[in-house]
């Protein structure tokens, strides 16, 4: 018994542990099986490379969890058990935390790329182009205008 779930968790380490260094380097090829899987990932290679170089470190430290709770499970009996089955609770807990830590870090890359996209795609800022008056005058959507002094008042009213 002890080498079969001993010899399970070290093969699940050393596959967590190759994608782990994998994504940290940015080596992890583009696939649909292995890796972050939203939208925002999905939209260009260096959104997939900076999302999963953040997950990367993350999941290699589940994979060392998980190799620790494999050399355990081999000699394990008794209360000794509870620390395999505490490798595996680290090695899921730190595998959701990278994957979500790079989930956010891809949406901020895609917000980012689009709001670079469109704001420049003419080569310079759109108000460059307004300034020189050679640039087409693209019409740009009205900010919203805040009002201070009601802000100011609903937090003195809620104080």
């Amino acid at each position: 018994m002890n080498s079969v779930v001993g010899t399970i968790l070290l093969i699940l380490a050393v596959v967590l542990l190759v994608v782990g260094v994998l994504a940290w380097r940015r080596r992890l090829p583009g696939n649909n099986v292995i890796g972050l899987r939203v939208p925002e990932v999905r939209t260009s290679p260096e959104v997939w490379a900076g999302a999963h170089a953040v997950a990367g470190p993350v999941w290699i430290f589940g994979g060392i969890a998980l190799l620790f709770g494999a050399i355990v499970a081999y000699v394990a009996f008794g209360w000794l058990w509870l620390i395999p089955l505490a490798a595996v609770f680290i090695a899921l807990y730190a595998l959701g935390a990278g994957a979500s830590a790079g989930a956010r870090t891809a949406a901020l890359l895609d917000a980012e790329a689009q709001d670079n996209s469109s704001c420049c795609s003419s080569g310079g800022s759109a108000q460059d182009g307004a300034q020189s008056g050679t640039g087409s005058s693209q019409p740009t959507t009205p900010q919203p205008q805040v009002d201070l002094d009601a802000l100011r008042r609903a937090a003195r009213s809620q104080d």
